[in-house]
């Protein structure tokens, strides 16, 4: 009888001495590759500011607000932006943005440090409400 190949996409089996070299030089690249993301982080900390006028209007559930007004006047506000695809249906949306909005519940921890959480998205609020109530 012919021995028959399955082809799982599975890694080869290879012995300790071989997977621990493999290992080596993986580690070699994914430290060069933490140093490099590392410094990209560094270097967007030190990009420039720009002054952003607190009398800018955004739609939220109220109605229009200042952006002064999403602070809830507390003195720091964090601000998640969306990518929301205008006219696209829910499964269509920013799958990362989904799963990262879906995880903030409870926002009592940072109220007591004095800071605000909105979720600012571009389009209609009228399209992007429904999904965050379904969310």
């Amino acid at each position: 009888m012919k021995e028959q190949k399955h082809d799982s996409g599975a890694p080869k089996v290879v012995d300790r001495k071989t997977f621990q070299a493999e290992l080596d030089a993986l580690r070699v690249r994914e430290k060069a590759h933490t140093r490099e993301g590392d410094a990209i982080a560094a270097a967007r900390r030190r990009l420039p500011m720009i002054e952003v006028d607190a009398a800018t209007t955004l739609i939220g559930k109220a109605g229009p607000v200042t952006l002064l007004d999403t602070f809830e006047g507390r003195r720091m506000l964090i601000a998640y932006y969306f990518m929301w695809h205008s006219g696209h249906s829910a499964p269509e949306q920013c799958e990362g943005c989904t799963w990262v909005t879906s995880q903030v519940r409870e926002l009592s921890y940072m109220h007591a440090r004095d800071v605000t959480y909105a979720t600012f998205c571009q389009g209609p609020y009228e399209e992007s409400a429904p999904y965050r109530d379904f969310m």
